[in-house]
């Protein structure tokens, strides 16, 4: 079999899912990430976490979702936004009709990190009380934050967007596609002390979000936030490693995870 569904002849996903009933789904986004990486950084990222797992464990990958949640990211060219309601409405039903068919365990590797996370989770939940079907999100900001942590260099508030983790995978896995002498370091010091964008800082903090204007304010009209001077491919190639094991050690779980599905509707 192909690892992604599109890939495979209906009778080859028949036969898949008489011995498992797990698969992927990578969401991503295409949106600005600054002068030295792609605008596809998080859907390729997405989708190369779910190749290194499906190699790693033999699961299926539905096909890729490249678009997501960027509103603020429209401040700069080529950005393309779902509206929130429509992502959370197109996962539900790529979520039920996999489900329609067989697929009991859903694992959605989210390479948007956080910003993707509130339509995903609507979907998620109303699937998995409808269904009784278990989906998951792998987020690389929780389900790799230890290594997040240890392989660091920046200093707080070094973490946030086009920055030196994310810049690291991509110049280890697309390096052709990178301008690596436009990385630059963006760490604004005026933040209120209770606006902290970056996850490795532990501190009080208020959730907030950024208009389009404020966002180019705060990326210096060059998009980045953090600072991705420290990247590099070996960083890049250790970080996807811990990433994809700790993944994959989740969907051995799936595996051997017993649910009962109470409900299977084609949307409609």
């Amino acid at each position: 079999m192909k690892y992604y569904l599109h890939e495979n002849k209906w009778e080859d996903v028949e036969a898949y899912l008489k011995e498992k009933k797990t698969i992927l789904l990578p969401v991503g986004s295409v949106e600005q990430h600054g002068k030295h990486l792609p605008l596809g950084t998080d859907s390729l990222l997405a989708q190369d976490i779910a190749m290194d797992v499906a190699e790693k464990t033999g699961v299926l990958i539905a096909s890729p979702l490249w678009y997501g949640w960027a509103p603020h990211h429209m401040a700069y060219p080529g950005t393309v936004t779902l509206r929130p309601e429509t992502l959370t409405h197109v996962v539900e039903d790529v979520l039920n009709s996999l489900i329609y068919h067989g697929f009991e365990k859903i694992l959605i590797i989210n390479g948007h990190r956080e910003a993707n996370l509130p339509p995903l989770r609507i979907a998620l939940t109303r699937v998995r009380n409808n269904t009784g079907a278990f989906v998951g999100i792998a987020d690389p900001f929780y389900i790799n934050a230890v290594a997040g942590r240890e392989l660091s260099e920046v200093e707080p508030g070094g973490i946030g967007h086009a920055e030196e983790l994310e810049t690291s995978i991509m110049y280890d896995r697309h390096a052709e596609l990178c301008s690596p002498e436009a990385a630059v370091k963006n760490i604004p010091s005026d933040h209120n002390r209770f606006l902290q964008h970056d996850p490795n800082v532990l501190t009080d903090k208020i959730l907030t979000a950024s208009d389009v204007a404020h966002y180019r304010e705060a990326t210096n009209g060059v998009g980045v936030m953090g600072d991705a001077t420290p990247a590099d491919k070996d960083k890049g190639q250790e970080y996807q490693k811990r990433m994809v094991d700790n993944i994959s050690e989740f969907v051995e779980y799936l595996e051997e995870l017993e649910v009962e599905i109470r409900k299977k509707e084609i949307p409609l």
